[in-house]
Parts: structure tokens; sequence; C-alpha cells
């Protein structure tokens, strides 16, 4: 007995949480982006590396969306938690964790801490504070807000129900090297202390390559390992 749930503990902790094989993404006049296969592991740290022309954002959206399950895909099968996304009820994904942030994912005219306890639908989570600082910010409508701390709150608000995976649209994209360096140094922070995993787009860079577990990349309609 115990020889068996030692097999199915690790048999359980091996399977990824997100699991994409064989996808074909067509959305003409875009040539077709084919991904043989991606892994998300648990608590892992994945990105996806694509210049705007080998991905272009209609493009992009829509490879998130397939992987999150707000998406059919074509061709292929998405498996989430083992679970073939193509088979499953609407909303199943997320209400056991994938989680996807494509936009600002908050209100502009609430405060930031009327925002957080939208996103809670509870209290507020004031462990993000110890990797976002907003917590002196919390009165201040979010449409004050720089636009650093905007995409602090924007993940602020995807991370506080505490996700299993997050699927992230260049998050760095658009920030000075500075606050763009000080934001994955966060995320790697969030995913090492709190065991939450990531996967997300971004520009080739050597500072994100390094920095990711795993590391993908996109380059005439195809995705491969980098």
């Amino acid at each position: 007995m115990a020889t068996r749930l030692a097999a199915a503990r690790t048999t359980a902790e091996s399977t990824p949480l997100l699991l994409a094989e064989n996808l074909v993404l067509s959305l003409p006049p875009h040539p077709p982006l084919r991904i043989p296969r991606l892994v998300a592991p648990s608590a892992g740290f994945v990105v996806i590396l694509a210049a705007v022309r080998d991905l272009p954002p209609i493009l992009e959206q829509s490879l998130l969306q397939t992987l999150a399950g707000d998406r059919r895909a074509e061709a292929g099968r998405v498996l989430y938690l083992g679970e073939d996304l193509a088979r499953a009820y609407p909303g199943w994904a997320a209400a056991r964790g994938l989680s996807l942030l494509a936009e600002e994912g908050f209100e502009g005219a609430s405060s930031v801490e009327a925002n957080l306890l939208r996103a809670t639908g509870a209290s507020l989570p004031t462990w993000l504070f110890r990797f976002l600082p907003l917590q002196e910010r919390l009165p201040v409508p979010a449409d004050t807000l720089s636009p650093v701390e905007r995409r602090w709150l924007g993940l602020a608000c995807a991370l506080a129900v505490r996700p299993r995976l997050l699927l992230l649209r260049r998050p760095l994209d658009g920030l000075p090297p500075l606050p763009r360096q000080a934001l994955l140094e966060r995320l790697i922070r969030i995913n090492l202390e709190e065991g939450i995993a990531f996967c997300f787009t971004a520009a080739p860079s050597p500072l994100i390559e390094t920095a990711a577990a795993s590391a993908y990349r996109i380059a005439s309609g195809l995705l491969a390992s980098a």
C-alpha cells in the first residue's frame, strides 16, 4: 500500500500543470503558428520569447486564450492538471487555479484597495505587499498611479486569489530597464516563495532567458525550446 501511495504521489508531482501538444493556431492573414510541445511544470517559471513580428498581438492573445482554456484548440490538445481542456466544461481550469492576465486587469476609477478587494471578494491580500509595494497607495484611484505602479496593481489583482498558474501577456514590455528588471525579480520571488507558476510572453532578452527555468522561442511560425 505504501509503495502504491508513493508511486501515485510521484506520478502526480511529475504531471505538469499545463501541457500543450501539436497546437496549430491559424488567424489569417497571419501565417499559422505551430506549437509542437509546451510544458508549464508545477511551480514553474516559463517564458515564451518572441518579437512582435513573429507573434503579432492578435495571435499572441489567441495563444494565451487557448492555453487558458478560454478558446478551443484548432488542432492538438491542451491538458491542465492532466485533463483535456477541450473536454472540460467552460471555466473548469479557472476554477482550479489557471488564470490569464492579458490586459491591465483593474478599474482605473476605483481605488487600489477597492480593486484588490474586488479581486479577492473578501479581505485584502496583504501577503502581496511583501512583493508589490502598494500598501501606501491603497486609497489612491488606480488611474492616478505611475505606469510601474499600474503594472504592480494589475499583477496584484491577478495574484490576489493565489492561482496555481498565471499566464501573462508581456508583463515587462513598456517599462524602462531598471523597473523592468525589478519587476522580473519580484515575479521570481513570488514564484520561489509562494510556489505560484508563471508562463508569460516577452521580447527576446538574455536577462529573461537566464531567469526562466524553461524558455521557448517563436520564430518562423514555430515554437521551439530556446
